[in-house]
Parts: C-alpha cells; structure tokens; sequence
C-alpha cells in the first residue's frame, strides 16, 4: 500500500501494452483490487465506411466479440478481482461520464505519446479526460520507446 489510497481507481484500457503499466499502477494505489474498474470504450459499429462502400455490422455480435477479448484480456494478466466495463460512444466523454457516475476518485490513463499529424488525426482521449475528469487523473507516458520531436 501506498502513502496515498484511492476508493474508487478508473483505467481505461485500449488492451495495448501501456495499459498494463496503468493497471499495476492503479492496483499500487489501491487496498483492495475490487476498487480498480477497467474500462474499454467502443466506437457504435452501426456502419463502416471502406472507401465508397458501406458494410452494415451487427451491433450485438460486435460487442460479444470485445467482450470475449477482454475478459481474455483479464484473465492473461491474473486480474480477475478487477471489476470492467464495456461503453459505447466518444471515449473522451465516455471515460469522464462513467467517472462522474462511478463517483471516482482517480482516474489513470496510459497516453501513446503520439505527435505530429497522427495526434491530429487521432485526437488525444488523455488529453479530453485531463481537461473534463471530475477526479484527479494521472497520466502515464510511454517508457523508453519515447521520441521526441
């Protein structure tokens, strides 16, 4: 346990390696595994542009199949005791709209550390937690993998 302990820890995963960093970084923070909420956010998969072609997508089948991967997910890393959530929409918004439901008292989130037009064209989920969270949020870099430009 930490000199500081948190009741109610958010990490919202995209199931990248950063992630995982953020989890063991929340589960220091915490007395109890059972007060860190992973959380994924999906992008509503009701069509998907491929060039000029539109291909309609089951959206229930969608959301079984992540569901499936991140209970996957949780098992390869032996965190069961960890409560997860699956939402659906901007994840920006979403993140600081179940953090505000969930009453959190922190948020921990792993940030890509991508510059230039990929940043643009990706936006920054970090970025829009930090500056909408009701709770404080740490934002964890990339390790040595890093550039700076």
């Amino acid at each position: 346990m930490s000199l500081l302990s948190f009741n109610s820890v958010i990490v919202p995963i995209d199931f990248s390696e950063e992630c995982v960093g953020a989890v063991n970084t929340a589960l220091e923070l915490v007395n109890s595994p059972k007060q860190v909420t992973l959380v994924h956010v999906k992008c509503p998969t009701t069509y998907i542009t491929c060039g000029t072609a539109y291909v309609q997508l089951d959206e229930a089948e969608h959301t079984k199949q992540i569901e499936k991967h991140f209970q996957q997910f949780i098992q390869n890393h032996q965190w069961q005791e960890l409560n997860w959530t699956l939402l659906t929409g901007k994840p920006g918004e979403e993140i600081v709209a179940y953090a505000k439901e969930a009453s959190a008292s922190l948020i921990i989130i792993p940030s890509h550390g991508y510059h230039g037009i990929k940043r643009l064209m990706l936006g920054s989920v970090a970025e829009r937690v930090v500056r909408l969270a009701p709770c404080p949020v740490i934002v964890l870099r990339r390790g040595e993998e890093t550039t700076h430009h």
